[in-house]
């Protein structure tokens, strides 16, 4: 290194060795005299080899940018395709998935009517997956309904019911009706959205007189009073929730009901003390408000009464509770005092059991010792006789 951090020119000019085949060629040496004119030659060349240094430099770091960016491109460029590829699978992914659903939802009509006719059908049945539900279909579907055991709750909305079949045959309310005569296990029935007429609601307003298990029936959007024209099968459901005392919930709105048929209802809904939901709205503007409220105090009535009950009901299986507690808890402690006297019996017995092994133990070392005590007198009274025998030998043999 040169005075004043110049770079010694000798070793800024060193080149790379050349190397050919075993040789090496190192490269020439310019040696010049020390002077003020090599000096000065000497910072020239520092000055362009440092120049020559910063260019070499940066064109390295340009093509360490260059790659760099270039390696960042093909890693986004990858990334974006791992992405459209990912998200490629899964809208392939969410695409089988609602396939898969629109077919469990849609599902087979014969597999329906087989699962209702053995029993073994989901508690909840919804037709949303059939377009449009004919005649014959319901009148089988409602067939199997009759006697079936399973099925709680059914979802018919939307599904163009009518009562005009245009041949003469039974309409679908009919078909409905019928069932309800006979079937003892549906609470629901959802007929929301068809166009089900008078001859329907005369039908089904008889069939809630007999009927003693539906909870829920939902008429709404139907067409019970032919466009406001006949009340009578209105009437007639109306008349039925005199007799009825297990429905909780009726929608009837969007069925031209008049103020004729909602006297009717004023009168059935105040006689039932179990409706906790009637709804007549959206029906003939003659419909009035007094009677719309005096139905909804009489709703309002039963839902207190309702509440009232199930306060009682909870009052009472509290109660239940606490008493059945409480005899768990007295038969637990009648177990524990068993166990306690069970082991303190077992203790007992045990030490009874070690009193009469340590008393045989005892028996048996006494008999041992007096038949060893036996056995020594034995020997001793056997000693003396033989003893006695030789002094009475001595004695004969004297005299």
């Amino acid at each position: 290194m040169a005075e004043g951090g110049d770079v010694d020119l000798d070793e800024a000019l060193e080149e790379e060795p050349e190397i050919r085949g075993n040789l090496t060629f190192k490269p020439p040496v310019e040696v010049l005299p020390n002077t003020k004119r090599t000096e000065e030659l000497k910072k020239k060349k520092n000055e362009l080899l440092r120049q020559k240094k910063e260019e070499i430099e940066k064109q390295r770091k340009k093509k360490e940018n260059e790659q760099a960016n270039k390696l960042r491109a093909d890693r986004e460029a990858k990334r974006n395709k791992e992405k459209q590829l990912e998200k490629k699978r899964e809208e392939e992914r969410r695409r089988e998935q609602e396939e898969e659903t629109r077919k469990k939802m849609q599902g087979s009509f014969q597999q329906i009517v087989s699962a209702l006719q053995n029993d073994t059908s989901a508690p909840h049945i919804t037709a949303c997956g059939i377009q449009m539900l004919s005649a014959a279909n319901l009148r089988v579907l409602t067939k199997e309904l009759e006697n079936n055991r399973s099925c709680q709750s059914l979802d018919l909305n939307r599904k163009g019911l009518t009562d005009d079949m245009g041949d003469g045959s039974p309409g679908d309310g009919e078909s409905l009706a019928n069932m309800l005569l006979k079937n003892t296990h549906l609470q629901k029935l959802e007929c929301e959205g068809n166009n089900l007429g008078v001859a329907a609601a005369t039908k089904i307003g008889e069939a809630l007189k007999v009927n003693e298990t539906l909870r829920s029936l939902n008429l709404e959007s139907n067409n019970l009073t032919a466009s406001g024209n006949d009340q009578q099968g209105v009437i007639k459901l109306a008349e039925a929730l005199e007799v009825n005392r297990t429905l909780r919930v009726l929608m009837l709105s969007k069925n031209g009901i008049t103020a004729q048929a909602g006297e009717r209802f004023v009168k059935a809904v105040e006689a039932n003390d179990m409706l906790i939901l009637v709804d007549l709205s959206g029906n003939d503007p003659s419909l009035s408000v007094e009677q719309l409220r005096r139905i909804d105090a009489a709703v309002q009535r039963n839902r207190e009464r309702a509440s009232a009950i199930r306060r009682a009901e909870r009052r009472e299986r509290f109660a239940l509770y606490n008493e059945e507690f409480k005899c768990r808890q007295y038969y637990m402690q009648v177990e524990a005092k068993r166990l306690e006297i069970e082991a303190h019996e077992e203790r007992r017995l045990n030490r009874m059991k070690a009193r009469f092994d340590r008393w045989v133990d005892d028996v048996g070392e006494d008999k041992r010792m007096m038949e060893n005590d036996i056995e020594e007198l034995k020997a001793d009274a056997k000693d003396r006789e033989e003893a006695n025998k030789a002094k009475n030998k001595g004695k004969k043999k004297r005299k």
